[in-house]
């Protein structure tokens, strides 16, 4: 996959939007270092907090955005789980061991998507080395070798990071003696050094390293998560995976919605952009003049690609809250509340009213009357300052008002319809609408 640094930032602010596993603290506040003085990517936490970023290495192994942040949650969870501190010295087995349990750990938590990665990069490890490559479940039902046990467990959440260090003990055993590291050709991801102590964690990393740990529960990482600091009660079961058919959804309805997003001036988020601009220096990218410079007398201009901050993404959205989404409601309002820095303020629900909206700690705070009117939104986006709006709906409306579609003319009104709803009232008014895949139930973990 083509990376260069406008796009590997893009997909860590959309990460840090999604925030899977309470990631966002910690990545939010690390400066992005790009070098090849890591062989892959790794967390400085030192004062300032740095991310070090191998770009080479992540366009020859990522071939998808999902697999950049794959490596990005590694990375979190070498952090969260302390390794800097808790392991001195690292050797081979240890590391193997150590990367083994994350990376199931990020099995369970967001699904073979992002797992998908790690079976890709470790795909032709043996032995204890491919402990690496969270196995499929059709996997552990077919051939089955001396490590299946272990593989099933990991895979299962009842070997997890207490089982690291006995982990790495069996390893060492297994491979008498020799070196249980990686070939020639593959590396660790993240920085494994054989001392990766010594220096001090900054202020900043340790306060997200703690608001993280009383905001998660720890299910699947460690058998007692409140001995370690984590501040939730743990679920009832070891482990909080999500189905592979909601995690489909999350991302399709996810990528729906962003791409319903406009640029807003008075957004806080920006993101990096190139715009060219012409100035009398050379510039051998601009290959035409560079060579017309050669045997010219005159002073060109040349062209040259600035970066500069623009805002990003944002827009009006309207929520139906009459009571004919509650299948879809739950995860509807978990999905904008990872969107909340692209969603313009205040975010607005509807039933029969139009009623300003907050989502916080996850819960929707409005007010409905109980049935649905479209007509209300029209207006109610008809006499705003903003070009730009998306109403959430299952689409059974009344007849839009033909006077209210004439005030929007001149602006941009998209519709985003459930499944199970109804596009025709939208189709007659002659609004473009997205419809979602069905929703398969069972809500967000």
């Amino acid at each position: 996959m083509k990376i260069d640094r406008r796009l590997f930032k893009n997909i860590l602010l959309e990460l840090i939007d999604e925030n899977p596993m309470a990631c966002r603290g910690v990545l939010s506040i690390l400066r992005i270092e790009y070098t090849d003085q890591v062989a892959t990517l790794a967390v400085s936490l030192e004062d300032p907090p740095r991310l070090l970023v191998n770009l080479g290495f992540l366009e020859a192994e990522a071939s998808e955005e999902v697999h950049v942040k794959a490596v990005l949650l590694h990375e979190f969870l070498h952090v969260l789980l302390n390794h800097t501190e808790n392991f001195k010295e690292m050797d081979d087995a240890t590391n193997v061991a150590l990367d083994a349990v994350i990376n199931h750990i990020i099995q369970r938590s967001e699904g073979e998507v992002y797992s998908a990665f790690f079976r890709q990069y470790y795909r032709n490890l043996t032995g204890y080395q491919s402990l690496l490559r969270p196995a499929l479940e059709t996997e552990l039902y077919g051939y089955q070798d001396e490590l299946t046990p272990l593989r099933r467990g990991l895979r299962q959440g009842t070997v997890v990071v207490d089982d690291i260090l006995e982990l790495a003990r069996e390893i060492r055993k297994s491979a008498g003696g020799k070196q249980a590291g990686l070939s020639e050709h593959k590396q660790f991801l993240g920085h494994h050094g054989k001392r990766v102590g010594g220096k001090a964690v900054s202020g900043k990393v340790r306060e997200a390293l703690d608001n993280t740990l009383k905001s998660y529960n720890g299910s699947g990482i460690y058998r007692e998560p409140k001995s370690r600091g984590f501040g939730a009660d743990p679920f009832p079961e070891r482990i909080a995976g999500k189905d592979e058919n909601l995690v489909r959804w999350e991302r399709a309805t996810s990528k729906i919605l962003r791409e319903l997003c406009s640029p807003d001036p008075r957004g806080l988020r920006k993101e990096p952009v190139d715009r060219t601009v012409m100035m009398p220096v050379l510039n051998e990218r601009d290959r035409r003049g560079f060579l017309k410079a050669l045997w010219t007398p005159l002073i060109l201009d040349m062209a040259w690609d600035i970066p500069y901050e623009k805002p990003q993404g944002t827009t009006v959205v309207y929520l139906d809250v009459s009571g004919s989404m509650h299948g879809e409601m739950q995860a509807l309002v978990h999905l904008l509340g990872r969107l909340s820095h692209h969603i313009r303020k205040p975010f607005w629900a509807f039933s029969t009213e139009v009623a300003p909206a907050v989502i916080r700690k996850g819960i929707l705070e409005t007010r409905t009357t109980g049935g649905t009117s479209m007509n209300v939104v029209l207006r109610h986006f008809a006499d705003m300052d903003v070009e730009k709006a998306v109403v959430i709906t299952d689409g059974y409306i009344e007849t839009c008002d033909p006077f209210l579609l004439a005030r929007l003319s001149n602006k941009k009104f998209y519709a985003v319809v459930s499944r199970d709803g109804s596009s025709a009232k939208l189709a007659e008014a002659g609004i473009p609408y997205y419809q979602l895949e069905r929703y398969p139930g069972g809500g967000p973990s």
